[in-house]
């Protein structure tokens, strides 16, 4: 069974003994974020936490909810995360040919994908009030750093948003998730990616001199939070692809008072416009970089409704230097990415994005049998890819050396690379590869015997080392 909203999820943690609730008075402004960014960097990330009693709101806050790969799987209902890169996989094979500057059509025109687009709600479904008075300051949302804001004056930010946004036609509906920086009751600052579907959009309505509907939605089922968050191929419906994570489609309804859809379950609702050519200055924000992004222009959102549960929960999450919640969140990207690669480049056998390397489209890349000048090739074709367009690194290794970890790829850098040939860098920006298959220089490797090993597997509690 799908899960339909962020309390429900909540409940699944703490049956499976992945929540702490945190009863003492807590305050958003730092102490909130000091406390998930511990709890974060424990082994294995920690437990999701439950903020009862955040000082200056009735409202509790949950973070680290997804900081652990046994909550990446029960977000989406999997028991391992390559289930998603199988289920993709089949998905993907239905397609005779593919296409990769059409593949979000090619995508949304199979039955098999099709059937997962969202469908209206009904009337039971909506669980949400409308506020008298549309007022953001009565939300406990975090400032995580310091100098978050500092520019402006304006610390507190929403971490965890699902933007949806549409042409101006009111067609390719859009969800991202953006920096949003609370500016008072009611105005945010929304920093779109820059290359994103909402950058996008926002240009088609400036350049039309109009005003841009927008809904930020906070909760809900997590397989659209996921979904928001990855860099699907052109236009694919996000609502849609969270139907095929979730199996099954998702409900939507239209808001109160701007033209759009949005999935029902959602904690929080923000509804609002962005008017043509409105910006004001957003930032500094701490990152995954352990520096602060320098302020910069941002859209500004003026907010016409605010609806949200009685009793709601505000998700957030705290971004810095790795191990972070974030990190194990790019590991559903990275199973899903992998099988679109896998289509591409049939040559490629894996992906392992380093929590360390992750947020700057870096990655370690197995290929199966490398061949001299086979990682040049590859390189090439992964840089022409908008996810590796501005990879900073990409190592390539040998499938069967074993798996791509970030220690064993340090481990045949050292040992397998020639720089002299096999350091790759494209001057005109900066990209670098290197190919420490060791395929240019084959070597007689010393493998331990299989059946001695299996031996030492069965006689290990008689050594008494078990």
């Amino acid at each position: 069974m799908p899960i339909e909203n962020l309390q429900n999820y909540i409940s699944l943690l703490e049956r499976h003994d992945q929540l702490a609730c945190i009863s003492a008075p807590v305050d958003p402004l730092l102490e909130i974020a000091a406390i998930t960014d511990r709890v974060c960097k424990q082994p294995g990330g920690g437990r999701a936490l439950l903020f009862e009693q955040p000082a200056g709101s009735r409202f509790a806050v949950a973070t680290n909810l997804f900081g652990s790969l046994k909550r990446i799987c029960l977000a989406l209902g999997i028991d391992h995360p390559d289930r998603l890169r199988v289920r993709l996989r089949e998905l993907l094979d239905r397609i005779p040919e593919i296409d990769f500057h059409n593949l979000d059509r090619q995508l949304a025109g199979l039955p098999e994908f099709s059937r997962f687009a969202a469908v209206d709600a009904t009337e039971a479904d909506q669980e949400l009030v409308t506020a008298n008075q549309p007022d953001l300051t009565l939300f406990p949302f975090l400032q995580s750093w310091p100098e978050d804001g500092s520019a402006c004056g304006h610390q507190r930010y929403i971490t965890l948003p699902q933007v949806f946004t549409t042409s101006p036609d009111g067609n390719n509906p859009n969800c991202g998730l953006y920096r949003v920086q609370i500016r008072g009751p009611r105005e945010v600052a929304i920093q779109w990616k820059t290359g994103s579907g909402a950058a996008r959009q926002a240009a088609e309505f400036r350049s039309r001199g109009e005003k841009m509907p927008v809904a930020i939605v906070l909760g809900g089922d997590p397989a659209m939070l996921f979904s928001a968050m990855l860099p699907l191929p052109g236009n694919l419906d996000e609502t849609a692809f969270a139907g095929f994570l979730r199996r099954e489609p998702l409900r939507t309804a239209t808001c109160g008072t701007v033209p759009l859809r949005v999935p029902t379950g959602a904690e929080v609702v923000i509804e609002g416009y962005v008017e043509a050519g409105d910006t004001v200055t957003e930032g500094p924000f701490g990152n995954h970089t352990g520096c602060y992004s320098p302020a910069s222009s941002a859209a500004l959102m003026r907010v016409t409704a605010i609806r949200h549960r009685p009793n709601a929960i505000v998700p957030a999450t705290v971004v810095g230097p790795p191990p972070m919640e974030d990190c194990w969140m790019a590991v559903a990207w990275e199973r899903l990415q992998l099988a679109f690669l896998q289509k591409i480049l049939p040559e490629l056998a894996d992906i392992h994005f380093p929590f360390e390397w992750v947020f700057h489209q870096s990655a370690i890349i197995s290929l199966e049998n490398p061949r001299p000048d086979m990682v040049r090739e590859m390189a090439e074709k992964l840089w022409l890819l908008p996810w590796f367009a501005a990879a900073r690194m990409l190592v390539f290794v040998d499938a069967a050396c074993g798996p791509a970890g970030l220690q064993r790829a340090a481990w045949q850098c050292i040992n397998l690379l020639e720089y002299r040939h096999d350091l790759i860098h494209d001057a005109a920006t900066g990209r670098t590869a290197l190919d420490a298959t060791g395929c240019r220089s084959p070597q007689n490797r010393a493998n331990m015997d299989e059946d001695i090993a299996r031996l030492v597997g069965r006689r290990w509690r008689e050594y008494g080392l078990a």
